[in-house]
């Protein structure tokens, strides 16, 4: 089992994160890490952490400098392709993880009982699990015991245009198969997010299961790259006109087109027909008419 754990400016909590991950109950973890050209102790820690656990841990060393969080993740699931640690060999399964958090002592094995049962289903399939998040302070102190409650998130929704639409994966949360892996590499610039690209191969072209439980305490912190946020309230509007031509969402609607373009350019000729006309119809949420955004978006939310 590889987990990828990127590295920046993550000295505070890092030595925590990694001991929960090499302590898994009855399973035999890896860590593959990167530094992002850290400016606090965090490359003398993974220094460090390495001498301690020299058999589980392997840094990488290079000169690429800050590729930011998604480069960091991308470059590290490129790196777990080739990578075979003595006594260990090559990944069959790899974990994505968050240098802050802390990992539930099963929440490997969970993972993996469960992704296995996906791969009997659909033998050489790309596969993906996923789950909930305790969500907690600096300190630990529960804030939430469910993410995707305390968000109003519905992270159980699977289809391709659930995630055409929204990214329902939290990617620290991620065990996948190599066949995943291999399937959605390279990760395109069109792609808005490392774990989204991710999201949205496994569920066109393999499986998922969305674990209703919390694996992980999900810290929150001032230095959170995304962080979790309670639920917003609705928007009210002064009149009809105001509500139909509001462009709020236009932005994320023209990162959502620009993705869709970028899998189908890529994807398109192993979709289905029916996959192929929602990938399509998602690439035209950059037309520059909020209206008729928001009716291509209604569309693709009944499908």
């Amino acid at each position: 089992m590889l987990v990828l754990l990127p590295v920046y400016n993550g000295q505070r909590f890092l030595t925590q994160q990694v001991e929960s991950i090499l302590n898994q109950s009855g399973v035999s973890t890896h860590i593959l890490c990167r530094d992002d050209g850290s400016s606090d102790g965090s490359p003398g820690l993974l220094h460090e952490l390495r001498l301690r656990w020299p058999e589980r841990i392997t840094v990488v060393e290079d000169d690429l400098g800050n590729l930011g969080a998604s480069g960091n993740f991308s470059c590290l699931m490129r790196l777990a392709l080739d990578l075979e640690p003595s006594g260990f060999g090559r990944a069959a399964y790899i974990a994505l993880s968050d240098q802050d958090d802390v990992w539930h002592d099963d929440k490997v094995a969970i993972g993996l009982a469960t992704i296995r049962s996906l791969e009997q289903a659909r033998p050489g399939a790309p596969a993906l699990v996923h789950s909930d998040l305790r969500v907690i302070e600096e300190d630990g102190r529960e804030i939430a015991p469910s993410m995707a409650r305390y968000q109003g998130l519905r992270p159980d929704l699977s289809s391709l245009p659930a995630q055409l639409l929204s990214n329902t994966l939290t990617g620290c949360t991620s065990l996948m198969n190599r066949a995943l892996l291999e399937k959605a590499l390279p990760v395109p610039p069109e792609a808005i997010m490392h774990d989204w690209w991710l999201s949205l191969v496994a569920s066109a072209l393999g499986s998922r299961r969305y674990l209703d439980q919390s694996l992980i305490d999900y810290r929150q912190h001032a230095s959170n790259a995304i962080g979790a946020k309670a639920q917003d309230k609705p928007v009210a509007f002064k009149t009809i006109v105001h509500r139909l031509f509001d462009d709020r969402h236009g932005e994320i609607f023209r990162l959502n087109a620009r993705q869709a373009r970028g899998f189908l350019a890529r994807f398109g000729a192993e979709l289905t027909a029916r996959q192929r006309l929602t990938t399509w119809l998602a690439s035209q949420l950059s037309l520059p008419f909020p209206p008729l955004q928001r009716l291509i978006y209604r569309v693709l939310r009944r499908l």
